[in-house]
């Protein structure tokens, strides 16, 4: 369904990117990047209410399912603030990702990741991926030295596994969480990596968007 009923009101995600990615089996899948705004809050509150996770990844148990929401709620919670960079990720239309990500001096953390299928049993490909390029990209600009994210243990995906194929390493944890940290040079060299499968193309002009008008959930 489109959400068509907040015209008047001034959201102002901004579309910064548009991605193409090459997935292993050679197929294109072109993706849009937002960077989100304390504006976004109602747009991003309404997204959360109405996906329906379980019906797009029905094979899911109940319990990862559980975590896979307290994820994406914790995302959509903290972005947009202050302290906070954070971006939407569509296909389309649909959104289908959701990262936010706290940037300081020495070092960047990144808070929370969610992605999600736009279809039934179908993940977006290299959705992940693609978030985590433009939060590099942008760590690069900065002169912060590490980045540190916290991959949960007991979520529907091997995150920490995922994680370590993006140059992650493990420094620590417990039951459920594992703190992972990657650097400078590490990140170098995997977006050499990831710009061989996502091409980016900055929006020239920026324009701020209704997502209310610019995308359906």
């Amino acid at each position: 369904m489109q959400i068509t009923n907040q015209k008047n009101t001034s959201f102002t995600g901004i579309h910064i990117l548009n991605t193409k990615c090459l997935s292993r089996d050679n197929k294109i899948t072109r993706l849009k990047v937002f960077e989100l705004t304390p504006d976004d809050k109602p747009f991003l509150r309404y997204m959360y209410n109405n996906l329906e996770i379980e019906k797009l990844a029905p094979k899911i148990d109940s319990s990862k399912m559980e975590v896979w929401y307290t994820m994406l709620k914790e995302a959509i919670d903290l972005a947009g603030g202050q302290k906070y960079k954070s971006y939407l990720l569509a296909k389309g239309k649909k959104p289908c990702g959701v990262m936010t990500f706290e940037p300081n001096s020495n070092k960047y953390e990144i808070t929370r990741v969610c992605t999600w299928p736009v279809k039934k049993c179908e993940k977006v490909p290299l959705a992940g991926k693609t978030l985590f390029k433009t939060a590099f990209e942008d760590f690069l600009k900065s002169n912060a030295r590490t980045i540190e994210i916290d991959a949960i243990k007991n979520g529907p995906y091997d995150t920490v596994g995922n994680y370590m194929q993006l140059g992650f390493k493990s420094v620590g944890g417990g039951n459920f969480v594992e703190v992972m940290r990657t650097t400078r040079s590490t990140v170098t060299q995997t977006l050499e990596k990831l710009n061989s499968l996502i091409s980016s193309k900055p929006i020239t002009k920026i324009i701020n968007r209704n997502l209310f008008e610019e995308l359906y959930v």
